[in-house]
């Protein structure tokens, strides 16, 4: 069993919101899809897939980016810092582990929207899709990543 070293800090950049990672993650993610592309300003967006339980967030936050029924990319309100996204599937957050206080241990498991993927932007992902993987997919990278040593030192 894999020491977590819970809870986890984390802040937005102007520090307004801080959030408490409670339960460790299931997956990592690179997206390497335009629209992630565009709301990082980045060749890909990098995510921790957790249980939303494990999330707590204290803070104004906004909804902001893509605004599409169900998903919700949350944003401080003053820094405009995207901190995490829901409603892609029902009990799970993606939250953005840039912000966590000590983020030097992720990497990304898998990696999604491969086919949008720059050519300069390579990973190391040991997992790749095309697009999103299905949902018959996930228990094979979930089992994947908790098996792959991926966690804090």
């Amino acid at each position: 069993m894999t020491d977590w070293k819970l809870p986890w800090q984390a802040q937005c950049l102007c520090g307004q919101v801080s959030m408490t990672i409670s339960e460790p993650p299931m997956a990592s993610f690179a997206c390497h899809c335009r629209d992630c592309q565009k709301l990082t300003g980045g060749a890909y967006s990098l995510t921790l897939m957790l249980p939303a339980h494990g999330l707590q967030s204290e803070g104004e936050t906004e909804i902001g980016g893509l605004h599409r029924d169900g998903l919700r990319h949350h944003f401080c309100t003053y820094c405009k810092n995207w901190l995490y996204t829901d409603g892609f599937a029902e009990g799970l957050v993606n939250f953005r582990p840039t912000l966590l206080n000590d983020a030097s241990w992720v990497i990304p498991f898998a990696e999604t929207f491969t086919c949008e993927r720059l050519p300069a932007a390579q990973t190391g992902a040991e997992m790749s899709f095309e697009r999103f993987p299905d949902e018959s997919e996930f228990p094979a990278v979930v089992e994947g990543f908790t098996t792959s040593g991926i966690h804090p030192r």
